[in-house]
C-alpha cells in the first residue's frame, strides 16, 4: 500500500522538471533572437573585396545596412567617403528579410590614380572614414571600414633601367651604312618617279574619258536641237532624219531603249508625227542625259 503514494509523488516531480526545462529553453530562444542576432535589428557593416590592392587595379566596397523596411527609401542618401579612392561604379541590391526588415547592400567599384597613392619606395596603408546611417526617428548606425593597403608596382625597381642606351654604335662586319643609306634613297626616288609618272598617265586618261562623255552629251544635244528645230518648219525630211540619229545614238549609248524605238517609229511613221510627242520625247531624252 505504501508504494502507490510514492510512484506517484516521482511522475509528479518529473512532470515539473520538464515543464520548467520548456520554460527555460523558451526563454533563452527567444532572448537570443531579439538579442543575438544582427538581422533581428537594424545594423551597418562595412567590408572589402581585398585587404590589398597595386596601382591603378579596382577593389570593391560593400556597406550592408538592414533597416526596418519603411525606412529603406530614406535611410541612406549619397556616397560613403573613400578620399583618395575614386568610385568608378555603384550598384543596390535589396532583400526582404521578414519581420518587417530590409536588406540593402550598397556595392562600390573603386580605384585610386593620384599621386596619393604613388610611393616608389614602400606601400601606403589607406584607411577610409567611418560611413554613419542616420535613422529617422532618432539614432545612427557606424560602420568601420578595414585598413586598404597600396602595393606599389615599383617597389623593386631601385636603379633606372638604361637597356643599354648609353653605350657605343654596334660594328656589324660587312655593313656600310653609307652606301645602303644611298641605295635606299635611290630606290625610294625610283619608287617616286614611277607613282608620279603613273598619277600623270590616270589623270590624262581621265581627262580623255570627261572629254569624250562631253562629245557625246553634245552629240545628243545637237540631235535634240536638229529635232526641234524641224518643229516649227515644214520640213519633214530634215526632221524624220533627226529622229532617226537620234534613236541611233540613244541605242548606242544604251541610255533608254523605249525612248529609242520611240524616237524611230516617229522618224519613220507614215503619217506626219504629232509635235506634242515629240516635244515629250525631247524632254525626257533631256532628262536622263542630265542624271
Amino acid at each position: 500500500m505504501t508504494r502507490m503514494p510514492r510512484r506517484a509523488t516521482l511522475g509528479v516531480l518529473a512532470c515539473v522538471v520538464l515543464l520548467a526545462g520548456v520554460a527555460v529553453a523558451s526563454l533563452i530562444l527567444a532572448l537570443g533572437g531579439s538579442g543575438g542576432s544582427p538581422v533581428g535589428r537594424p545594423s551597418a557593416r562595412a567590408t572589402l573585396s581585398s585587404r590589398t590592392v597595386l596601382f591603378g587595379d579596382t577593389v570593391q566596397a560593400t556597406l550592408d545596412l538592414v533597416v526596418p523596411h519603411t525606412m529603406a527609401a530614406t535611410v541612406f542618401k549619397g556616397h560613403p567617403s573613400f578620399q583618395p579612392f575614386q568610385i568608378l561604379s555603384s550598384h543596390v541590391a535589396r532583400e526582404d528579410l521578414g519581420g518587417g526588415l530590409e536588406r540593402i547592400a550598397l556595392r562600390y567599384g573603386l580605384s585610386c590614380l593620384s599621386s596619393r597613392c604613388l610611393n616608389a619606395a614602400a606601400d601606403i596603408s589607406v584607411q577610409f572614414r567611418p560611413t554613419f546611417v542616420s535613422i529617422p526617428g532618432g539614432g545612427r548606425l557606424r560602420a568601420v571600414w578595414p585598413p586598404l593597403l597600396e602595393l606599389s608596382r615599383a617597389a623593386n625597381v631601385h636603379v633606372p633601367v638604361t637597356d643599354g642606351l648609353d653605350a657605343g654604335p654596334a660594328v656589324v662586319p660587312g655593313l656600310q651604312p653609307r652606301r645602303d643609306m644611298y641605295e635606299a634613297l635611290g630606290a625610294a626616288g625610283g619608287a617616286l618617279v614611277l607613282l608620279l609618272a603613273a598619277w600623270l598617265v590616270l589623270r590624262v586618261r581621265a581627262q580623255r574619258r570627261r572629254a569624250a562623255a562631253a562629245h557625246q552629251v553634245s552629240l545628243v544635244q545637237a540631235l535634240l536641237a536638229r529635232v526641234e528645230a524641224g518643229l516649227p518648219e515644214d520640213v519633214l525630211y530634215r526632221q524624220r532624219h533627226a529622229l532617226d540619229a537620234l534613236a541611233v545614238e540613244l541605242r548606242h549609248r544604251r541610255i533608254n531603249g523605249s525612248l529609242a524605238v520611240h524616237a524611230e517609229r516617229l522618224a519613220w511613221a507614215p503619217e506626219q508625227p504629232d509635235p506634242e510627242d515629240i516635244r515629250a520625247l525631247c524632254a525626257e531624252v533631256r532628262r536622263l542625259v542630265k542624271a
